[in-house]
């Protein structure tokens, strides 16, 4: 897992990675306030995934990964909280890694985890051992924001 802001040094280091950078740069030329949800191709197989949706109580999260892309969420609006634990002990309910979509869900996990605060320009590159439950509330109320989550093949970054 990497968790940085598009402004920190860490960005200089990832973007060393070319098809990383393409990410970034598509993010930066990008008017992402103003562009509707849906499904965005930027080249060599990776693609984005624009959200809109309202944070949620834990309670109603649930673990995900993926085996063959990178997730990388990058906040456009709002603010929300992401656990990230290793999937090792979570329970698989739906052998779906390996699906088109390429994700696995879990049981309810209610143990040990990270918890990552996100604001505008914050990110999470998540890799294939990070399950992650995102979109979660800061506090005890929803809040509307607006996510880029790009998808990112693993073998463009090995």
């Amino acid at each position: 897992m990497i968790y940085a802001n598009i402004n920190d040094s860490t960005t200089t280091f990832i973007r060393q990675n070319q098809y990383l950078d393409k990410a970034f740069k598509w993010l930066q030329k990008t008017d992402l306030t103003n562009l509707a949800v849906g499904r965005y191709d930027i080249s060599d197989g990776i693609f984005v995934k624009i959200q809109e949706y309202n944070t949620k109580d834990e309670k109603k999260g649930r673990f995900e990964n993926h085996q063959t892309h990178l997730d990388f969420h990058y906040l456009i609006k709002g603010a929300e909280i992401t656990r990230v634990t290793k999937p090792d002990g979570l329970t698989e309910i739906d052998n779906a890694l390996a699906s088109p979509d390429d994700v696995a869900h879990y049981q309810r996990f209610t143990g040990p985890a990270t918890s990552i605060c996100l604001h505008p320009g914050d990110y999470i590159i998540l890799f294939p051992e990070d399950a992650h439950e995102a979109c979660l509330d800061l506090d005890v109320n929803e809040k509307p924001c607006k996510k880029a989550v790009i998808k990112v093949p693993i073998k463009l970054v090995q």
